[in-house]
């Protein structure tokens, strides 16, 4: 029986990497307030032409702020109820305007939606720049509508029992959530990219200790890549499987995901079999050296080596 590489079971929207935060732990960096978004349209037919294949499980949007563009993540999110897509969820600071009414009307939009889940960003990180009583305001309006699916989503530096301030501060502002009835079930490792290498870097193991053999699928936040259960979508219409296989403006996306095929990338294959490592002994193989002693992650010397190639 041939091995079933794509079978899209959730797809990812990166709404905008506009952000009212520069979070001092954001892996993307210090971001603009303005931005580009997504393409309302473009994702509403490229979730019908998804769903007309696939099975489609969960669909999630973030940012970003994704709510700086509130009105495209409804249309996103209630094109993917109406499609059958059960589980909707959406990754917010909670933060996007200091008009309450606007607020209200933002949260009432998203219940009529569909959405069910909401991580609501509360750490030490957010609330330097994301006013408490505002994201107060969103959750309160939330549950004013009868959403059920909010939780507070913070992010630990190290660990959840690490003892640092910013650690200590994060566990303060939960406390105001968890009083008002907003739970914290899940959370986020603070991993070493962007402004938290800037700011952080002192908490983080120094660069280039790195086990390179360890393939993708079996490091955090990646899947096999010739076994494609989820997408990701770019606010510049990019279809990210780990790096970018085509474009939902240019193409349709069936066309991209029927073209993609792993074992026809040499690159990919040294990954599949080897890691980052494998992909590294690759590049020296066709004379691409790359140094890779300045990264932290795996990710990190993959992203490089990839960029090398691609010069």
């Amino acid at each position: 029986m041939n091995k079933v590489i794509i079978d899209i079971q959730r797809i990812e929207f990166v709404i905008t990497n506009a952000c009212t935060s520069k979070c001092k732990h954001c892996s993307l960096g210090s971001l603009e307030a303005v931005g580009e978004s997504i393409n309302a349209e473009a994702a509403v037919n490229m979730i019908k032409r998804v769903t007309s294949k696939y099975a489609v499980e969960s669909l999630m949007t973030f940012g970003g702020e994704p709510l700086l563009y509130a009105d495209t993540v409804c249309k996103i999110h209630s094109t993917a109820r109406d499609c059958g897509i059960a589980d909707l969820s959406i990754i917010t600071n909670g933060f996007f305007t200091r008009d309450k009414r606007k607020i209200e009307s933002v949260a009432e939009a998203i219940c009529a939606s569909g959405v069910n889940d909401i991580l609501l960003s509360v750490d030490a990180f957010h609330q330097e720049y994301a006013p408490i009583e505002l994201v107060l305001h969103f959750a309160r309006s939330l549950l004013d509508n009868g959403f059920l699916g909010l939780c507070a989503h913070p992010a630990w530096l190290v660990d959840e029992h690490h003892d640092n301030p910013y650690n200590n501060e994060t566990k303060r502002l939960l406390k105001i959530f968890n009083d008002i009835g907003i739970e914290s079930p899940g959370s986020n490792i603070i991993s070493p990219g962007g402004n938290a290498i800037k700011y952080l870097g002192e908490y983080f193991p120094p660069p280039g200790e790195i086990d390179l053999s360890i393939p993708c699928g079996q490091v955090p936040y990646t899947s096999k890549l010739d076994e494609i259960r989820a997408i990701s979508i770019e606010p510049n219409g990019d279809l990210a499987i780990c790096d970018s296989i085509g474009n939902i403006y240019k193409d349709d996306v069936l066309k991209i995901l029927n073209g993609y095929d792993p074992y026809a990338s040499p690159e990919i294959q040294a990954l599949m079999e080897g890691g980052a490592g494998g992909l590294l002994e690759y590049a020296r193989s066709i004379g691409v050296e790359v140094d890779t002693t300045d990264c932290y992650t795996s990710c990190m010397v993959c992203k490089k080596i990839m960029s090398a190639l691609k010069i």
